[in-house]
């Protein structure tokens, strides 16, 4: 009889994180006895067992991971900055998810409280041991790989973070669906963390001890010469990149000093004259005078591979798509934001892994992917523009439509969304899983990763990933397809292991199936988290926490809609139809909120218009009968005639009354000017205070549209960095890169006047495309 299964690990909050690099760890075969001992036992966290040591070094050791694809990285000595810099790596990638960083499952403590990290295994070598085997590497594939993991250090200073330590043996090969290189940036154990606050895991987290200046951390020939007096900076990860394609193109670190192109260093590279530039500027050995940014590196890179792509070349997939960059990769596939060069548009290239193309469920999996984008249409779902899914295909790929956004994940781990946009979102989500349903297309697989949010201007959501469907017997009778699949060769595939995530419904995880109602509870979830921050919880009665508990402002109706499809039991759940019923009554009581308040603001302003603003009593300015009573008559006048009184005061302007009744026997005087009144006799109105500054992301956001003429201007995209200091409400520095004149004008005026609620002082880049 089997024992009980090791309790499941709670996936909420994993972490990114880089794999060991050699520095760390060196291979030691067996390892040296004791050292199995000293990781406090065989099993870690509860459900990790240990497997055989991969290697060991004098901070730590990893072994592979037995009842997973993974490795365990276990921190081995007591010293406390070493546990601090271990612990403080996962932390820095906590909301990071990027396919050129190595992925972290879990990290925790083992039962004697040494730091664990669960780490994906990485089925490849490191470039520094493929440069000492093969001698250097082509200069077309070096720009290849280096562009890659200049779009990983570009996330990591997004967030503040320099790595710090870019080297050959820090970037490692894997595998790829393509015969494009692919690699990925390992080991921020010197990473440096610019400011917490900008990295979205950082709460609550004290900061890392700063490094002293003089003090040099890194690898000798890969950081710039003015490491011993400057604190690290972006600048230091340009010097990197740029000593790495040194190396990479020549066998040779570069001597700054004494800098040599690499044509010269090494006679018959072929490296061409741009890139020569680029290297040399990444190089110099001013900081003024080396590029400032890894963004306009990576411009500059990814000009120079462009301009050398040929029709053979493995960046051109099936002959027509060139393979941009990398968006996400999985066990199974992989997605490339790609440019069709026939149809001249971009699109979504997802890609079937070779392996994963051996095995016939995935390729069955692929193809009704492929099938449900066909049958299905909304503005939330990528349209299918390509797809060859046949079973004798050799690389299997669906070409659809390119969603922009971030990660609904990244949002709700690193803030939370208002009640309005998260019912912006819902009904998005909530019509196209509809949609869905009504063609018996059951997705599965809804959560914060396969979900994209546009938040530039009103929020757009996106549902990326199908490719976890189940169809439904409708689905084939509704479906038009030349050749009908028949009953009985309708594949029922396996699930995945989604009934072990933490996002799927509960008859689901108890392995009772998925339905329709089953994909409303994974929506309900996911929205929960987007407007809350967390995951929902019972309190001592056992019933679920309102929303409103942790976000006041969330309409009833809205925190109703979300407690009704997180019930346990599908038939106490709303369908899908019914649920965007709830969100559409959510946004008619906010709708209706929003107007009482506006009618109320508007009736005080009304009362405030009402009333007698006056100086001082009548009777001490003389009655109605000296130059202030005949000014309140002549309005009266105008005012009982329908006129309109303009007055045009070169002084105190006049004292405002309300018309009064005239007494019979009283002339009227013509008006006469009026002497200034002595300010502590005049009362004004009580202003209305003015509105809060916005964000500065959402000053930003604002002028998005603007900011996308100007890239027009420039021909295509267009990187602008911003820089904000402490306490100021404006830019101090805007910045754009890839621009002309034109587009540079175009820049200035459309920030020129945006305005923002003070910040930290910080400085990130955004992307504009037409």
């Amino acid at each position: 009889m089997k024992g009980p299964a090791p309790p499941r690990p709670n996936v909420r909050g994993w972490t990114l994180f880089a794999v060991a690099g050699e520095d760390d760890v060196t291979p030691t075969g067996d390892g040296p006895a004791g050292l199995r001992a000293a990781a406090g036992a065989r099993v870690v966290g509860g459900y990790f067992e240990l497997g055989e040591l991969l290697g060991s070094g004098g901070m730590s050791c990893v072994w592979a991971c037995k009842n997973l694809n993974a490795a365990v990285k276990i921190l081995m000595v007591a010293d406390e900055d070493a546990r601090r810099r271990f612990v403080d790596e996962g932390r820095i990638l906590t909301h990071l998810r990027h396919p050129h960083l190595v992925q972290v499952l879990a990290v925790g403590e083992t039962d004697s409280g040494a730091p664990f990290m669960v780490l994906e295994r990485l089925p490849g070598q490191n470039l520094d041991e493929r440069l000492v085997r093969e001698g250097p590497l082509p200069w077309l594939e070096v720009v290849e790989m280096v562009a890659q993991v200049a779009a990983a250090l570009e996330a990591l200073h997004h967030v503040g973070v320099v790595h710090r330590d870019v080297k050959p043996s820090n970037i490692v090969v894997v595998g790829s669906a393509t015969s494009r290189p692919f690699v990925k940036l390992i080991d921020l154990g010197i990473a440096k963390v610019d400011a917490w606050q900008r990295v979205q895991s950082s709460a609550g987290v004290p900061p890392r001890h700063q490094t002293d200046v003089g003090k040099v951390l890194g690898t000798d020939g890969f950081y710039p010469p003015e490491a011993p007096l400057e604190r690290p900076n972006p600048r230091f990860d340009v010097f990197g990149l740029g000593a790495t394609i040194y190396l990479l193109c020549t066998g040779r670190l570069p001597d700054p000093g004494d800098y040599r192109p690499m044509g010269e260093a090494r006679p018959g590279s072929g490296v061409p004259p741009e890139l020569e530039r680029l290297v040399a500027d990444a190089l110099a050995p001013a900081p003024e005078d080396r590029l400032a940014t890894v963004a306009e590196f990576q411009r500059r890179l990814e000009r120079v591979r462009v301009e050398h792509v040929e029709d053979d070349s493995p960046f051109l997939f099936e002959g027509c798509y060139e393979l941009i960059e990398l968006l996400g990769a999985g066990a199974k596939a992989e997605v490339h934001r790609a440019y069709h060069r026939d149809a001249m548009r971009y699109v979504a290239l997802k890609i079937l892994r070779e392996r994963a193309s051996q095995e016939p469920e995935e390729r069955v999996r692929f193809a009704r992917e492929a099938r449900a984008l066909r049958a299905v249409r909304h503005p939330a779902l990528p349209e299918l523009h390509d797809c060859r899914t046949a079973m004798t295909r050799r690389r299997p790929y669906i070409a659809m439509s390119l969603m922009r956004g971030v990660s609904a994940r990244s949002i709700y781990l690193g803030g939370k969304l208002e009640p309005g946009q998260v019912l912006t979102v819902g009904q998005q989500l909530a019509g196209a899983l509809a949609a869905l349903h009504a063609h018996g297309v059951v997705h599965r697989d809804v959560h914060g990763h396969n979900v994209l949010i546009d938040l530039s201007g009103e929020p757009k959501a996106a549902l990326i990933d199908c490719g976890m469907v189940e169809l439904e017997a409708k689905f084939y009778a509704a479906f038009e397809q030349r050749y009908p699949t028949p009953p009985e060769a309708r594949v029922k595939l396996g699930t995945g292991g989604l009934e072990r995530l933490d996002w799927t419904a509960p008859e689901a995880r108890a392995g009772k199936g998925w339905t329709a109602k089953s994909d409303v509870y994974s929506l309900g979830l996911l929205l929960y988290q987007l407007l809350t921050g967390r995951r929902p919880i019972r309190d001592e009665r056992g019933e679920l926490v309102s929303p409103r508990s942790h976000v006041p402002a969330c309409p009833p109706a809205l925190a109703n809609a979300l407690l009704n499809t997180l019930a346990d039991e599908p038939g106490a759940r709303v369908d899908m139809r019914g649920l965007l019923a709830k969100l559409e009554a959510a946004a008619d009581e906010m709708a209706e909120e929003t107007c009482d308040e506006a009618v109320g603001e508007s009736e005080r302003a009304d009362a405030h218009d009402d009333r007698v603003a006056v100086a001082a009593p009548v009777a001490e300015r003389g009655g109605f009968g000296g130059a202030l009573g005949r000014v309140a008559v002549a309005a009266a006048i105008g005012a009982v005639l329908g006129g309109m009184v303009v007055w045009q005061a070169t002084r105190e302007p006049p004292v405002i009354a309300l018309p009064v009744s005239l007494p019979a026997a009283q002339p009227v005087e013509a008006p006469q000017p009026i002497k200034a009144q002595e300010p502590e006799q005049v009362v004004e109105p009580a202003s209305s205070p003015p509105p809060p500054l916005p964000t500065m992301r959402d000053a930003v956001s604002r002028a998005t549209a603007e900011l996308r003429r100007c890239s027009a201007l420039a021909g295509g995209l267009l990187l602008v960095e911003f820089e904000a200091a402490a306490g100021r409400s404006e830019f101090v520095r805007v910045q754009a890169h890839g621009s002309d004149d034109a587009s540079e004008r175009c820049v200035r005026e459309a920030v020129r006047t945006i305005r923002f609620a003070p910040t930290e002082a910080q400085t990130f880049t955004e992307e504009y495309t037409p």
